[in-house]
């Protein structure tokens, strides 16, 4: 049922560790080899294929298709893929994960069901796949929608809001919360002031 398998000849694209994004064609890809050998497809460069080593590679996606009804009502188990660099990608699992010796190959659907991808991740990028029941499982007061403790704690509204700035420079420094979300919800809680 949605197995990925290994790919012959196809046009896959390559997002390395520092972000930069390679597209070319592949004689065949398993997580197996150390490294690919990529055709690349870009007539205007002086490059015509490139060695890559699996270390300095973040994720290859091999295939991206729109799912059928079928495929997105058998996808529900919800995954969220940790990255090294901090970076989280959630979606349904489709099908089982594909283990081999240099990294790991699935089917992913993402959260709006509206795109399936199959995704070729080497452990060295890779900090854990983790199966969720919900797609957010911080405290309810960091998720933006609403905050309980302001509503609950009346009193002392400006010390409750410090407290809140204090609360998600810990969510921060844990990387429970990039530094984007951090700034963004610590200019809703300054807004408020």
């Amino acid at each position: 049922m949605g197995s990925p398998g290994p790919r012959e000849r196809n046009t896959v694209t390559v997002r390395f560790l520092d972000d930069e994004i390679m597209e070319g064609r592949i004689d065949r890809l398993t997580m197996e080899e150390p490294n690919i050998v990529l055709e690349l497809a870009h007539q205007a460069t002086n490059n015509e294929r490139a060695l890559v080593p699996l270390p300095s590679i973040k994720r290859i996606t091999f295939d991206t298709q729109a799912p059928t009804r079928q495929q997105r009502e058998a996808s529900s188990r919800k995954v969220a893929i940790r990255f090294q660099d901090g970076e989280v990608l959630k979606g349904y699992l489709y099908g089982e994960l594909e283990h081999a010796m240099h990294g790991i190959t699935m089917r992913l659907m993402t959260v709006d069901k509206d795109r399936l991808e199959t995704l070729g991740i080497p452990f060295t990028a890779l900090k854990a796949l983790f199966y969720v029941k919900t797609w957010d499982s911080r405290p309810p007061e960091f998720d933006g929608e609403v905050d309980l403790r302001l509503s609950k704690r009346l009193s002392s509204p400006l010390v409750d809001l410090m407290s809140n700035i204090g609360d998600l420079e810990k969510l921060r420094k844990r990387g429970t919360i990039s530094e984007s979300e951090f700034q963004r919800k610590k200019k809703k809680i300054l807004d408020n002031i």
